[in-house]
């Protein structure tokens, strides 16, 4: 691979990036990416996601549209379970007793029935399947077991054994089934953009929400003769070697943001910690900041390995002695405390659904906190 062909490459992949972000931040403005979906924090919750598609299956729900979404979904997953969808019935977290709880469990009168057990970033329960399949055995005539995920992956052996049960995904079956429905849907506005707003989310929560002339011009350029041997090179350092581009990444950032917290903060308040991850296992960069009787912890961290399409995100809390406690300072009072209201994102702060800012945004973040602490404009002062 030589120099200078792999640095011609990543030029013109900037290039396309750069009209994406132009085309994302327009969208924007025109308000074309609110999602209200988004607003209510369901990002990767599996139960809020599981009330939602259930909420569209069920043939009684307030939509009015009879079986039609559930004939639609069985069709885009090609079901062979002999489901009557006039006469299903619609069942979200499904208590089977000591089996467990069913996120989706849809049945008919003639004990024909479908279980979708529904993962996003959650690990598998011990036995979970077989559980699951152990209840249907006795409770329905004919039954079958669908693995929902983002990408199609298989449940672990643990949890699924010798069981038979079909994957589905939401990049492919929920994204297609969506489309479907918004097809069926065009003389109802109210329907329509529900769905289209949910199939938003799920393009954005699966990365396929590139703009689709952007996305086949990055198609174009790393799968031509001259530029695909140096995209296969590249695609498979950075896979094996990802840890150590991030630390490189990450090492520098953090030098770039102690020089500018120490040139606009200048403040014997203020100590920026030299182990991060001391403190929290995900933090990046850690500033102490002095606050009446308990000092202020604000800091930007990255994701563990449990949520490996979660984005760099801002957090605030209060000091403690032990941050791995259960009984430590409860994140949310120093939110509240600190009147810290006018941040982004204000209503899913310090939950899992915040991971979504980006280097900069997170520290623009990082500096608001800093200076609201600092000059007084604190709401308990």
């Amino acid at each position: 691979m030589k120099r200078e062909n792999l640095q011609s490459l990543l030029n013109n992949v900037n290039i396309i990036l750069q009209k994406e972000k132009v085309k994302k931040e327009e969208s924007r403005k025109r308000g074309e990416r609110f999602n209200i979906f988004k607003l209510l924090g369901v990002a990767h919750y599996e139960l809020k996601h599981s009330k939602i598609i259930a909420c569209f299956l069920d043939p009684k729900s307030f939509h009015g549209q009879g079986d039609l979404f559930l004939k639609l979904f069985l069709k885009t997953i090609n079901d062979t379970s002999g489901l009557n969808t006039s006469k299903a019935v619609i069942y979200v977290e499904n208590d089977i007793k000591e089996e467990g709880r069913i996120d989706i469990f849809i049945k008919d009168d003639s004990g024909n029935g479908i279980i979708i057990e529904n993962k996003i970033y959650a690990g598998d329960q011990n036995e979970q399947l077989i559980r699951y399949e152990k209840y249907a055995k006795n409770a329905l005539a004919k039954h079958i077991i669908y693995y929902l995920t983002l990408y199609g992956s298989d449940a672990s052996k643990n949890s699924a054994g010798d069981v038979i049960y079909q994957r589905i995904s939401y990049a492919e079956h929920i994204t297609n089934w969506l489309q479907s429905c918004i097809q069926h849907s065009a003389t109802m506005p109210a329907i329509r953009e529900t769905l289209v707003q949910y199939l938003n989310h799920i393009k954005q929560l699966t990365n396929q929400d590139m703009d689709h002339l952007n996305k086949q011009e990055l198609i174009e350029l790393l799968g031509s003769e001259k530029n695909f041997e140096t995209a296969l090179s590249v695609s498979g350092f950075v896979f094996s070697h990802l840890t150590e581009i991030q630390e490189k990444r990450q090492s520098e950032i953090i030098h770039s943001w102690t020089n500018q917290i120490n040139k606009e903060f200048n403040n014997e308040k203020i100590e920026i910690l030299k182990n991060p991850k001391e403190y929290d296992r995900r933090a990046i960069f850690v500033v102490k900041i002095e606050y009446k009787e308990k000092p202020i912890h604000a800091y930007i961290g990255w994701s563990d390995e449990k949520y490996p399409d979660s984005r760099v995100f801002c957090q605030v809390e209060y000091d403690s002695f032990d941050r791995r406690q259960d009984n430590r300072p409860k994140r949310d009072k120093a939110f509240n405390d600190l009147c810290l209201h006018f941040l982004p994102n204000e209503n899913n702060w310090c939950r899992w659904s915040f991971f979504e800012y980006g280097y900069k945004e997170a520290f623009d973040c990082l500096k608001k906190v800093i200076d609201t602490v600092i000059s007084g404009r604190c709401q308990n002062n």
